[in-house]
């Protein structure tokens, strides 16, 4: 083994045959099975579709994970188990920060019309929860039909 691999230096990506480019950075969001009363939502397909699309335009790809199984408690302090889709994606630095309106006005949409009492990602080991969810954005078109 060379002695470099010791003192942290060993270059694993060339060692691979990797590309010298790599993301470090991940965004990743929870979509949802159930809203905040432990409804089925009969929708988390179209939306693990839609994060999927979304991120892969702004990052070059996306990955869902299988439903997992987990738990949240309520407000009420009541156990709600569900099975939420992990959607993440290794961003692209530029354009994700320059379309973080897009991935909020997708975030917070969901939630509203999933009913849900928080939306969770993570990014950069922190993890975060939308409680509040900006109102739908108007569709006025001049008054016309």
């Amino acid at each position: 083994m060379p002695d470099e691999s010791l003192n942290g230096e060993f270059d694993l990506g060339a060692a691979l045959g990797a590309e010298k480019d790599f993301a470090v950075q991940c965004f990743t969001v929870y979509v949802p099975n159930q809203d905040r009363d432990g409804v089925e939502i009969g929708t988390q397909r179209k939306w693990v579709l839609e994060a999927i699309r979304l991120l892969t335009e702004l990052n070059g790809g996306a990955t869902a994970m299988p439903p997992a199984e987990g738990a949240w408690r309520s407000g009420e302090g009541r156990v709600v188990w569900e099975h939420p889709v992990v959607v993440y994606s290794y961003i692209d630095p530029e354009p994700f920060h320059a379309a973080l309106s897009r991935v909020r006005e997708f975030l917070h949409r969901m939630g509203r019309e999933t009913n849900q009492g928080e939306v969770a990602f993570e990014f950069c080991d922190k993890f975060y929860l939308i409680r509040k969810y900006d109102p739908p954005a108007s569709s006025s078109a001049g008054g016309q039909a």
